[in-house]
């Protein structure tokens, strides 16, 4: 229990308690946020027809069946659309070589992962909502593939995501001009286009599940949601996205250090921060897994070898303990999740993954000044405090989890960051108070989003 209470302020920081200022101006910004979204992930998957090799056959799989409240489960075999659309798209994988297309049928074993849907241990409110609004798109006419329908969605999820996030900022008073460059600063980069949009896969809800959870935090912080949504929240947003865990452990921490030393509330109330982390890993761990397999239980073998776990990527990558030193080498794997993202073949040139570091730096500078001295308020510097320290945890952390709890040798990928993007958004702009650094930003955005236009359309 999270009781709500007053706190304490820095007097060299005062908050700003004012109402959040909301206007037509804001509306109009969300709204050219969609239209850039749309745009940027129409470019790609107008030049992308490939399935990406970060598993998207398995999550093509989960988002058809869930179109048709069908929910994939642990040993279940990729349907025959899912299939088909493989065959005829291909993977975006050297080493893989497909069926023909235009086969009656298809044998699931000459596919990746010998057909399994290795995304099936995931919860379904992402592909349920993808899947049945894919279908619809496609039977009034407007795209004739689900594949298509889906990814061309994943740009309203981006969307919504920054839109949201411009909402926390403006509750936190950061201005326009601030909010501005950083949001289109991180639009046009691969981590947005790609995983964040423009490929079915779940991870295209984290940034906004991770934007909710963090204005859930704000709202309560600020006396404007009752303390029982924001375990709510939480869970809400950890059933639809285990990852989810890092924006939670990250708002968590925010409130930690908010509430440990305010004096005019009570010792329980300074206190009742401390469980949202430990809580955390007892809900992951014995809790929401129990649920998932009593909700779908997982499909019966004749076979051990029929098995999910044999799949190549679990077979080919046992871990024989926990490895220490390839723990404390995933310390930069998420920070930022800008600079390891997948950068697929239509993005790719030396102009681009020169953007890709500078953005990655610029995202850096922000976010150390943001923590260390720039933040104009004591919410904001905090913020920004628990997102560096979640960013820096987040690649040992999962590392350590995947090698003991599942045996897995698994470096973590830069994907698993996107939670946190919406907090790294937020203290990148809280940092931008000089107009110098608004330009700065502006420059850096309109330089590689030119070359990312050009990179899609000439393509």
């Amino acid at each position: 229990m999270i009781p709500s209470s007053p706190v304490a302020t820095s007097p060299s920081r005062p908050d700003d308690s004012a109402a959040v200022s909301w206007n037509r101006v804001d509306w109009v910004a969300c709204a050219a946020i969609l239209v850039a979204a749309l745009v940027m992930v129409a470019l790609h998957a107008r030049t992308y027809e490939t399935l990406s090799p970060i598993d998207e056959l398995q999550h093509v799989d989960y988002m058809i069946r869930a179109g048709d409240f069908d929910i994939p489960v642990r040993n279940d075999r990729v349907g025959q659309e899912a299939l088909s659309e493989a065959a005829c798209r291909s993977v975006d994988s050297p080493s893989y070589v497909g069926p023909l297309c235009g086969l009656d049928s298809y044998d699931p074993n000459d596919f990746q992962e010998r057909g399994f849907n290795t995304a099936a241990s995931q919860f379904p409110p992402y592909y349920v909502i993808t899947g049945v609004t894919a279908r619809a798109v496609v039977a009034v006419g407007l795209f004739g593939s689900k594949v298509t329908a889906a990814r061309m969605l994943g740009g309203v999820w981006l969307a919504a995501a920054l839109s949201v996030t411009w909402y926390l900022m403006a509750c936190l008073g950061i201005r326009r001009r601030a909010r501005a460059p950083v949001t289109a600063l991180l639009l046009v980069t691969p981590l947005a286009i790609f995983h964040a949009a423009a490929t079915v896969n779940a991870d295209v809800s984290l940034m906004l599940t991770g934007a909710l959870a963090a204005l859930a935090t704000i709202k309560y912080e600020a006396g404007r949601l009752r303390w029982w949504w924001l375990p709510a929240v939480y869970v809400g947003v950890l059933f639809v996205e285990a990852t989810n865990i890092l924006a939670i452990a990250a708002c968590g921490l925010y409130l930690v250090a908010r509430r440990i030393g305010a004096t005019d509330s009570s010792p329980l109330q300074r206190l009742a921060p401390l469980t949202i982390l430990p809580g955390l890993l007892l809900f992951r761990l014995e809790i929401s897994t129990p649920v998932h397999e009593w909700l779908f239980p997982q499909s019966p073998v004749d076979d051990a070898s029929d098995a999910m776990f044999n799949a190549p990527m679990f077979a080919n990558n046992v871990a024989t303990g926990v490895s220490t030193d390839k723990i404390i080498g995933q310390l930069s794997a998420t920070f930022t999740p800008v600079r390891n993202a997948y950068v697929s073949p239509p993005m790719r040139s030396s102009w681009t993954f020169a953007g890709v570091e500078l953005t990655n730096w610029v995202f850096i500078a922000l976010l150390i000044a943001a923590a260390v001295a720039v933040a104009t308020t004591a919410r904001q510097a905090w913020l920004a405090r628990a997102t560096v320290a979640a960013l820096l945890a987040a690649g040992p952390f999962y590392t350590f989890y995947f090698a003991y709890f599942s045996s897995q040798d698994f470096g973590t990928p830069a994907r698993f960051g996107l939670p946190l993007v919406p907090l790294m958004i937020v203290s990148a702009a809280s940092a931008m108070d000089k107009r110098s650094a608004v330009w700065m930003v502006s420059v850096v955005a309109a330089i590689t989003g030119i070359n990312m236009v050009i990179q899609l359309v000439g393509a």
